[in-house]
């Protein structure tokens, strides 16, 4: 692999899409998404690979049969965190690499990452650098299948736009207790960590959080590229 002052790219292999970031000088400069694999492969052909996959691990396989070199993120790699979570063997990736990207800004500060996509993903790093773990729930796509699968009338929403408190047909009664259930939902979560363990730096990323009015505070930051940013300090630890 090269070092991190030289182009490679990182591999975001998620549950909705894959997701390559071009990293030039620890900075990203092109950033694409695919929703099939055959378009990955073709784009990281002879190319040296940081990959992140919470997905097949066929994956991995076939950008190995592809790419030049391929780093892969794991559990059990070196973190630049230490961990008290109980199970870091299932642990996902993607959330060992938020904590990692919080590392890069939040400097001796309690950080909490906020990943909101296929699934609402919390993750705590206390200010000496632990990572004590944090919670997992469904997202937008979820709830509304969870609502169309178990009942035998509810209708299959896909309208993922702000919405108004009370909904005035059943379609906008959906939409307003998901919506504004996940809202409330996170905002109660950051104010249950803020009243125990004081002052947190707050990180929202994930293809949903746009849809959410988080309270805009000094200690709240929307990075996009979290998981991305992430990835990339934990291959520059592994690397040192």
């Amino acid at each position: 692999m090269k070092t991190s002052q030289n182009p490679y790219l990182v591999v975001d292999a998620g549950n909705t899409n894959i997701k390559t970031c071009t990293i030039s000088d620890d900075e990203i400069s092109v950033v694409e998404i695919f929703n099939e694999l055959e378009e990955v492969l073709i784009r990281v052909r002879n190319q040296d690979l940081i990959l992140i996959s919470v997905v097949n691990p066929l994956v991995k396989e076939k950008l190995q049969n592809v790419c030049k070199t391929l780093y892969e993120i794991k559990y059990n790699v070196k973190m630049p965190f230490s961990s008290a979570y109980n199970s870091m063997n299932t642990v996902g990736v993607d959330r060992l690499c938020n904590v990692s990207g919080m590392l890069k800004y939040a400097k001796n500060k309690n950080a909490l990452s906020i990943d909101i996509g296929t699934c609402i993903k919390f993750d705590f790093l206390t200010a000496d650098a632990v990572y004590k773990g944090g919670s997992i729930s469904p997202g937008i796509q979820l709830r509304y299948k969870s609502l169309n699968d178990y009942t035998n009338n509810l209708p299959l929403i896909n309208q993922v736009n702000h919405t108004s408190l009370i909904g005035n047909d059943t379609n906008n009664s959906i939409i307003s207790g998901v919506l504004n259930g996940m809202n409330a939902e996170i905002s109660g979560m950051i104010s249950r960590y803020e009243d125990e363990y004081g002052p947190v730096d707050i990180y929202l990323t994930g293809g949903d959080a746009l849809y959410f009015d988080i309270p805009q505070k000094n200690n709240i930051f929307a990075i996009k590229n979290l998981t991305i940013l992430g990835a990339v300090e934990i291959y520059k630890f592994y690397a040192q």
